[in-house]
């Protein structure tokens, strides 16, 4: 069995609450696999005690990053801090919700050719959802719709491939879109190498081509859904008209959606 390491990044401006959420979500379930539980604490200043004690998780190994940096960014330098064949990030608003839920996820990199997995994954383009005058700008950086990625919520990779990608991140937000889903993003990079990108449900390995109809994310009620995040409880809190709108913009005609 490779040696797994869970990272879990807490991020300074959510504070204890976030760390008590994901702590309780993360001891309510069974992760079906044995890992070592890292804990980066990404913007904090001084004593972390409390947010310690709030996620109620021994740690394994803490990292702690000065400063605060972009979530993809806080995930690279974490790669430097630990010593483990494949690693699992989970990002603040992350909660996982399946019993084996982890080892699904470590499992799917088992599969030939597989590079990347994620808990949830999209066909969405920035470039076009972009307002007018950010078409232009936005097609440089990101391929049109359907630009299949995997989401950098809840997503796992074995640690040399990881180690090989190129993290180029820019402070504004679009750089870390970027980075998760444009043409140069994780995703792209690892197909470059001749991996593809797959999906987990509660059933295992889904295919891109299969994404749209997987109940996994913005999709059906979501009931194959392993690890929610902020975004998958946007689409079960919407009302049936805004349900629709955002299955569109993750599938277009693809879109599976049930009242």
């Amino acid at each position: 069995m490779p040696v797994l390491c869970l990272v879990h990044l807490l991020w300074g401006p959510f504070g204890p609450a976030a760390a008590a959420r994901f702590g309780a979500a993360y001891r309510a379930v069974e992760p079906g696999v044995e890992h070592r539980f890292v804990t980066v604490y990404n913007g904090f200043r001084g004593d972390v005690s409390d947010v310690r004690d709030a996620l109620g998780v021994a740690a394994d190994e803490e990292v702690h990053i000065d400063g605060r940096v972009q979530d993809l960014i806080a995930y690279r330098r974490a790669l430097d801090a630990v010593e483990c064949d494949r690693v699992a990030f989970v990002n603040g608003w992350a909660e996982p919700i399946a019993d084996g839920w982890l080892a699904t996820l470590s499992a799917a990199l088992d599969g030939d050719g597989v590079g990347i997995a994620g808990c949830t994954a999209s066909w969405e383009s920035p470039a076009s959802a972009a307002p007018p005058h950010l078409k232009l700008h936005r097609r440089g950086l990101f391929e049109p719709f359907p630009n299949p990625h995997v989401r950098t919520n809840g997503w796992a990779i074995e640690s040399d491939l990881a180690r090989s990608l190129v993290w180029d991140v820019r402070r504004r937000k679009v750089g870390a879109e970027s980075l998760e889903s444009g043409k140069q993003g994780l995703t792209r990079q690892v197909q470059a190498r001749g991996l593809r990108p797959v999906m987990v449900s509660r059933q295992g390995v889904v295919e891109v081509e299969d994404w749209p109809e997987a109940r996994v994310f913005r999709s059906g009620r979501q009931e194959e859904l392993l690890v929610r995040d902020n975004r998958t409880r946007q689409y079960d809190d919407a009302d049936p008209r805004r349900k629709a709108f955002l299955a569109r913009m993750a599938w277009g005609d693809r879109a599976l959606v049930e009242p």
